[in-house]
Formats: C-alpha cells, sequence, structure tokens
C-alpha cells in the first residue's frame, strides 16, 4: 500500500469561519465536529493538535504541521516569551494569546516543542514540535 503524504503538513479550514491571518507558529486544537482547527486558548487546557505553518481567512484552508508525529522537518514557533537555542517550549498564555516560551521545569504545563535558535517575545524562530507532554508539576 502506497503512502497517502510523505509529509504531516494537513489543510484545515479554520473553525467558525475565523481569521487566521498572521497566525503562523501559534498551536491550535482540532474540532473533530466541523473537521477544523481554532487557536489554542488556554496554556494548560487541551493539548494542541499541531502549529499552523500557512495561515489564511475562511474560506481558504489553514496548513498544520501535525504535532503527534509525521513531520520531517522544521516549523515556525510565535514566542510570547524570550528563548534561547537548545530550550524546550512550553504552551504559554500571554496578554490573551496562547503561543511558546520557555519551559521552566516546573508547574502545570504542556511541553511540545524545542527552540533551535534564540528569539525575543513576538519572534518567530525555528523549532521542532512533537507530541504534546503534559505535566502536572
Amino acid at each position: 500500500m502506497k503512502l497517502a503524504r510523505t509529509n504531516a503538513l494537513l489543510p484545515f479550514a479554520p473553525y467558525d469561519s475565523g481569521d487566521f491571518t498572521g497566525k503562523e507558529g501559534y498551536p491550535v486544537l482540532f474540532e473533530s465536529s466541523e473537521n477544523a482547527v481554532q487557536l489554542a486558548a488556554d496554556a494548560t487546557g487541551d493539548p494542541p493538535f499541531g502549529v499552523i505553518v500557512h495561515a489564511a481567512k475562511s474560506p481558504e484552508l489553514v496548513t498544520v504541521a501535525i504535532a503527534a508525529g509525521g513531520l520531517a522537518g522544521t516549523v515556525r514557533l510565535r514566542l510570547l516569551q524570550p528563548t534561547t537555542a537548545g530550550k524546550f517550549l512550553k504552551v504559554v498564555t500571554v496578554g490573551g494569546a496562547t503561543a511558546f516560551g520557555p519551559d521552566t521545569g516546573t508547574g502545570e504545563r504542556i511541553v511540545m516543542a524545542q527552540a533551535l535558535e534564540s528569539g525575543a517575545a513576538g519572534e518567530l524562530i525555528e523549532g521542532v514540535i512533537f507530541k504534546p507532554i503534559y505535566h502536572a508539576s
């Protein structure tokens, strides 16, 4: 049997006809009832499904790098807190937005990426994503 895809980059509709313009690098959740994705709403809720690599406004589709494996490469990750290369990244919520910041190793958190370069808050950096890991403390 042939593979259906060679890379885990999949197209999805923005949930609730949303506008994801400029949201590259943000984590998303999968809404199975609508076969769509929505931006992750908080840092410790449901684990993200993936990261937006190509953003769009409905009715266009967004492209999502799936975090459960199968991605052959790196992605751009949106930082909400500064980090240095090599740090593991957790999902953080700052100023109403949910994206990435350095993992401190303590507290309730979801870790799902590693930074491959340093960056300041608001920047897109190169990183690798992996299956989200929930830590209770």
